[in-house]
């Protein structure tokens, strides 16, 4: 018989019934366990690999909340001073499907950022832009952040960006649906950047250690700045990222600077001798403003 990596687990066990409306106090029991990575999950019909693999207890498998809440389309949060998993789902169950006939107001990034913000008592990761092609003050949600949410956007004006041919709803369109204001919530050692759905602590650290080696790049005369906006992983690859950045160049005797909005494909790849090391590479960049050239005029070559 195939031998299966055998662990110890604490699991939280309620001891006792519910008695005069007293309840009865948490008890921790240790319990044997069993990994097995053999397992195959399929979810929506495509196998997926989840980085921690299932876990057998008593004939029944468990599976890491998180990760496959995120790609259920639901968000965890995890409150320790009560000993509370909340879970949202992305979208509320009411919500229709968007309008087919949507006419989409004209957008552009402008001063794009990134940045978590707090819900309903959960904490999301959010692009949030203004609007370079209208005077039109206020900030602009990237509409599937809002959807994962759980604001529904049906019905609501919407913006159609050049660059990144994404959808934006403006705040005060949101505010019409969602049932508070969304807080931007300020974590220990705070970046100027979110880095979404990525939960492994080496990982996250490969990957901002590698963003700020970008930060200033010189060849010869010229000078490349790379300022970050938002890290994205792709959940359909395994330890792939989106990296969403803002390019400027300085050349030497050139007086104006060149700035291009860019989307890099970042993804670590695990050392086969050393599990425990990655390295991380860009294996693909796309200038934005070309790339949304070439959708507008599909005939040019």
């Amino acid at each position: 018989m195939k031998r299966y990596q055998r662990v110890m687990v604490a699991a939280g066990l309620l001891s006792g019934a519910f008695t005069a409306g007293v309840y009865a106090e948490d008890v921790l029991q240790r319990v044997d366990a069993y990994l097995r990575p053999d397992f195959q999950i399929v979810l929506n019909g495509t196998a997926v690999q989840l980085e921690s693999p299932a876990l057998v207890y008593n004939d029944t498998s468990y599976l890491p909340l998180k990760e496959l809440a995120q790609r259920l389309g639901a968000n965890i949060y995890w409150k320790g001073d009560t000993k509370t998993i909340y879970i949202n789902s992305r979208i509320n169950p009411e919500q229709r499907p968007d309008e087919q006939d949507t006419t989409y107001e004209a957008l552009e990034l402008s001063n794009p950022y990134s940045a978590m913000m707090n819900y309903l008592g959960s904490d999301y990761p959010v692009l949030l832009t203004y609007n370079a092609k209208t005077s039109n003050y206020g900030l602009y949600y990237r509409e599937k952040d809002a959807k994962r949410m759980g604001i529904d956007t049906s019905g609501l004006a919407k913006a159609k960006d050049r660059l990144t041919n994404e959808t934006f709803v403006h705040e005060k369109e949101l505010q019409k649906r969602w049932r508070q204001a969304p807080k931007q919530v300020y974590a220990s050692g705070y970046e100027a950047y979110v880095i979404a759905d990525e939960l492994h602590p080496k990982k996250l650290g490969l990957l901002r250690s590698h963003i700020k080696g970008m930060t200033l790049i010189k060849y010869s005369d010229v000078e490349y700045y790379t300022k970050p906006i938002m890290v994205e992983k792709d959940i359909d690859k395994t330890d792939t990222y989106k990296f969403l950045y803002l390019e400027t160049v300085r050349m030497k005797n050139v007086p104006v600077p060149q700035t291009r909005y860019k989307l890099a494909e970042l993804r670590l790849t695990q050392d086969i001798l050393n599990p425990d090391s990655y390295t991380v590479n860009i294996t693909n960049t796309y200038d934005l403003l070309l790339e949304a050239d070439k959708r507008e005029h599909p005939e040019e070559p």
